[in-house]
């Protein structure tokens, strides 16, 4: 079945996709100065992590498909956009523009993937 194979192929891009968000956040932690308050950063990187962890686990889930997987997945991929578009706004304002693209596509194949979800929720 075609379905299950794209299924597949969006785990293990959200597996990776939540393992990025920990090494970045990690590299980001040990070689820069945070701006941000401390309790703006602690829910931030609260809210960051859970939706790495989201990732992670529905990645896994639609891996061995099991049925949770698809909604746990569209719950992740919602949290992964609204932080893309926070991300481009910020990088902008800094001036870094330069990942600003790369944002922009993966906020494009987060909204696929969630849309793949929604409108077919029991493939």
């Amino acid at each position: 079945m075609k379905n299950r194979k794209f299924v597949k192929v969006i785990g293990f891009y959200s597996v990776f996709l939540g393992l990025s968000v920990f090494a970045m956040w990690f590299q980001i932690l040990m070689n820069e100065t945070i701006p941000e308050g401390r309790t703006e950063m602690s829910f931030h990187l609260f809210s960051e992590f859970l939706m790495a962890l989201l990732c992670l686990v529905s990645g896994f889930l639609l891996i061995g498909h099991k049925s949770k997987g698809r909604i746990t997945n569209a719950a992740a991929h919602a949290m992964v956009v609204y932080s893309l578009i926070n991300a481009i706004g910020y990088y902008a304002e800094r001036d870094e523009k330069s990942i600003v693209p790369v944002f922009i596509v993966l906020c494009i194949l987060s909204l696929l993937i969630l849309a793949s979800h929604l409108l077919h929720p029991y493939e």
